[in-house]
């Protein structure tokens, strides 16, 4: 995935019980320049991000963020928006709140969740279904305050993230590790990227939630725009280069540049995809499989595509075009009566499903021996 994540301020109210920008900044109100994105999109010329970021600390401090976001919009496929939970109600405006395509609440711990669920409420209140709940852990996270945040962010219907603080390596893998001891817990594979980080879906109660395990390394394509104008590849870079000296061939060369934080020097991550291929030699590929586990956890089509976080119309056709191929439904949907809008699979879905995680299982247990 090709990021540009940009910090359009450092202004905050402090709030918030750990901040990694308050060192490096001071909270005390740099603002980033409209002339920098607007030198950007002239440079890149037509070239689109797939997403873009707009982190914290609190971005609708901006007084020009509306245009900050317009820009963005202009250079990225998706806007991002990152808040944190502790964020003043006073300034959660509309106008920005619709202008982006997903509103992601940073909650480090349950107590700062508990303290500010009126934020929550207000957002969902408003008719903004496209809330997010990212769940920061550093090296001193607590397990059951984890569980605890995820319980309290699935009963408000919120789509749940698990991952480090930005621009830094995750320290997912103990977690993974005690949360699958646990009943009604299923993990997944590996079934792509998100923001900075390779992923995997877990299952908790039958509730997806996404967990960020790997930096993306050599394939990192990102951008980093500070609140001074810099642009950098991440804020660890050492390198950065102000926008009104900046050249085309210097963006170029630093958005196609790996990963500036250090690795280890192998950094080997296995990755499998299983899909399944008819004696015909139709295939079944891999996100359909991982689509239709999800449908059968959740019984909805669209909740189920929101939770991978891909389009409902583009799957939709997908199942349709692979539906006529086999010549065998998947999916029955329920329009009517008490079950209106239900998706359910088909009986030969549903042997597919458990094929699917039949194989899985013995990939699972073949990929722990090896490491």
């Amino acid at each position: 995935m090709d990021i540009l994540a940009v910090q359009p301020s450092s202004k905050c109210d402090s709030s918030c019980l750990v901040c990694p920008w308050k060192e490096k900044f001071g909270c005390a109100g740099i603002m980033l320049p409209l002339e920098a994105l607007e030198k950007l999109r002239v440079y890149l010329d037509d070239f689109k991000f797939d997403e873009g970021l707009l982190i914290c600390p609190n971005p609708l401090f901006h007084p020009k963020i509306n245009a900050i976001i317009h820009e963005i919009r202009e250079l990225c496929k998706k806007t991002t928006l990152f808040l944190p939970v502790s964020v003043s109600r006073s300034v959660l405006h509309r106008t920005p709140l619709e202008n982006v395509d997903f509103i992601t609440l940073i909650i480090p711990s349950y107590r700062e969740l508990k303290a500010n669920i009126q934020t929550v409420r207000m957002l969902l209140s408003q008719g903004i279904d496209n809330l997010e709940a990212y769940i920061p852990l550093d090296s001193s996270y607590d397990f059951v305050d984890v569980l605890s945040t995820i319980d309290l962010c699935k009963s408000y219907g919120l789509k749940i993230t698990i991952g480090p603080r930005f621009y830094n390596i995750p320290n997912t893998s103990k977690f993974l590790e005690k949360v699958a001891k646990k009943e009604n817990v299923e993990i997944g594979l590996h079934y792509g990227k998100k923001y900075f980080y390779n992923a995997v879906k877990v299952f908790i109660g039958n509730y997806p939630i996404t967990v960020l395990t790997s930096m993306t390394g050599e394939k990192c394509r990102a951008l980093y725009l500070s609140p001074y104008g810099n642009f950098s590849k991440c804020p660890h870079s050492k390198f950065e280069i102000n926008y009104k000296e900046i050249t085309r061939e210097e963006l170029r060369k630093m958005l196609f540049s790996p990963c500036v934080i250090d690795h280890d020097a192998v950094g080997l991550s296995p990755r499998i995809n299983i899909h399944f291929v008819t004696k015909k030699g139709i295939e079944i590929p891999g996100d359909i499989l991982e689509l239709l586990e999800l449908i059968s956890q959740v019984n909805s089509f669209r909740a189920a595509c929101k939770a991978l976080g891909v389009p409902a119309s583009t799957y939709w056709e997908k199942i349709k075009n692979l539906e006529k191929k086999l010549g065998i439904p998947l999916l029955i949907s329920i329009r009517g009566g008490k079950k209106k809008g239900v998706t359910i699979l088909t009986d030969f879905a549903k042997e597919l499903l458990e094929e699917y995680k039949h194989i899985r299982e013995k990939v699972l247990v073949a990929l722990y021996r090896y490491r």
